[in-house]
């Protein structure tokens, strides 16, 4: 589980799938950047990024509380959206394309008031962003592959197939270790984004 060629083999077999939830989350954020975007509901998903933002503000330790609230609320999607993706992957794939879809929402409002958006990404976004979205990218892949080998292991066993569970068995293995890692990103990427990028936003 935990050694070298057994994280190999577990990569090998889940990168198509984190390739692919990069592919939705990019393709989320063109659509929420678009003029055909359903802004009303974008908008009210907005409002829960300002709560958390008025929490922040209104706390004595706003480096701390935005800490725990990012950590904890991100570590939970996450893993929830790798272990419901054995309902079909649909958890992922419904994470992946509305949180792409907030973002270029986000930034199209942005622009459209004249600020420089890409500064502002380089700022804002990419001194966690990269840690935290790789993390969620590796989460929803094992979530992806954790539905697309149910119902192969599902179908196999109708048609007699012999071995039809064993991907579902190295899913359920490899994501052992991936929960650890993404945990571990995520805690990074929250201590990054409560200080180095609230300073640099403050």
């Amino acid at each position: 589980m935990f050694t070298r060629q057994g994280l190999l083999q577990s990569w090998k077999e889940i990168r198509p799938y984190f390739i692919f939830s990069i592919i939705l989350f990019f393709a989320g954020v063109v659509v929420g950047g678009s003029p055909s975007s359903p802004e009303e509901w974008l908008s009210q998903q907005l409002k829960g990024i300002e709560q958390i933002s008025n929490t922040v503000n209104k706390s004595a330790t706003p480096e701390l509380t935005m800490f725990m609230l990012v950590a904890s609320n991100n570590i939970f999607i996450s893993i929830l959206a790798m272990g419901l993706g054995i309902i079909g992957g649909i958890l992922p794939i419904f994470m992946l394309v509305t949180n792409g879809m907030v973002l270029g929402y986000l930034f199209n409002g942005i622009a459209q008031e004249g600020h420089n958006v890409w500064w502002l990404i380089v700022k804002a976004v990419l001194p966690h962003g990269i840690i935290e979205l790789s993390a969620v990218f590796l989460a929803c892949a094992f979530g992806l592959r954790f539905g697309l080998t149910l119902l192969k292991g599902m179908l196999g066993s109708v048609l007699g197939k012999e071995k039809a569970w064993q991907p579902f068995v190295r899913t359920a293995i490899g994501s052992i270790p991936a929960i650890i890692l993404v945990t571990v990103m995520l805690i990074v990427a929250a201590v990054v984004e409560s200080t180095i990028t609230y300073w640099i936003m403050s």
